[in-house]
């Protein structure tokens, strides 16, 4: 396991990080960049923690007004 990517998420995990649904995480977050890959035939989704937090922590400074 490459332990730079962090530990990997189910879309519902991703969800309670964020503080949303499961919906608003594949609707919204996903077509914005939330990292994401898609695992076999079935496509399931899988996210990365840390992945995830580095997206969350440019957000947050790119919404107050810093530079990425």
């Amino acid at each position: 396991m490459n332990h730079e990517l962090g530990t990997p998420l189910s879309i519902e995990r991703v969800a309670q990080m964020v503080g949303c649904s499961p919906w608003t995480v594949r609707q919204r977050l996903m077509p914005a960049g939330l990292p994401h890959f898609r695992s076999g035939a079935n496509g399931k989704l899988i996210f990365y923690e840390n992945q995830v937090k580095d997206w969350i922590v440019a957000r947050q400074q790119h919404k107050g007004g810093k530079k990425l």
